[in-house]
C-alpha cells in the first residue's frame, strides 16, 4: 500500500490593525460602528472589516511579520530571553501591569512603548482589516479614524 502526504497551502492573509495607544481604552458601539463605515470607504476592497473587544487586555502582534523588539531609550535590540520573561510576567497581570526596566539601559517603560520591529502593541480594542488589498490609510485618513474613535490610534500590519 502506497501512501501519498497531501500538503495544504492555507492562503496566507495579511490584517491591517488599529489599537488605542491605551490599551484599556476601548470605544462605545456607535464609535465604532461609524469607524467601520468610515474604514470601508477608504479600504472598498478589503475582505472584511470589524471590531473586536476582549474583556482583558492582549498583545495584539504583527504575525509573520514579528521581527525583533529594540528598547525605545537606546535603540540596542533587546534580549528576546528576556522579553519572553517579561511578557509571562506580565500576562500574570492579564497584562494590566506592563512596566518594564530595560535590560540594556535599565530605563522604566512599558511592554507597550518597546519598538517592535514591525509594530505591536497592546489592546482590548481592535478595529481589523483582513486583506485590505495592500492598501495604506494616509495620516489624513488614520487622523479621521482617530476623530470618531476619539483616540490615537498606532497601525500594525500582520501577516498570517
Amino acid at each position: 500500500m502506497r501512501f501519498e502526504l497531501i500538503y495544504l497551502n492555507p492562503m496566507s492573509e495579511n490584517i491591517l490593525a488599529f489599537i488605542p495607544t491605551d490599551p484599556s481604552f476601548v470605544p462605545d458601539e456607535r464609535d465604532q460602528s461609524k469607524a467601520r463605515k468610515l474604514v470601508a470607504l477608504f479600504l472598498p476592497h478589503a475582505d472584511e472589516i470589524k471590531t473586536v473587544v476582549t474583556n482583558e487586555i492582549e498583545f495584539i502582534s504583527s504575525g509573520a511579520n514579528f521581527a525583533r523588539v529594540i528598547c525605545p531609550y537606546c535603540d540596542i535590540e533587546i534580549d528576546m530571553n528576556w522579553w519572553t520573561e517579561a511578557m509571562d510576567k506580565a500576562y500574570k497581570t492579564r497584562f494590566t501591569n506592563l512596566q518594564v526596566n530595560t535590560p540594556c539601559c535599565h530605563q522604566l517603560t512599558s511592554l507597550n512603548h518597546l519598538k517592535y520591529d514591525w509594530a505591536s502593541g497592546f489592546a482590548r480594542f481592535v478595529l481589523r482589516v483582513r486583506n485590505p488589498d495592500g492598501t495604506e490609510l494616509d495620516s489624513e485618513e488614520i487622523r479621521r479614524l482617530e476623530m470618531v474613535l476619539k483616540t490615537p490610534l498606532w497601525k500594525i500590519w500582520a501577516h498570517y
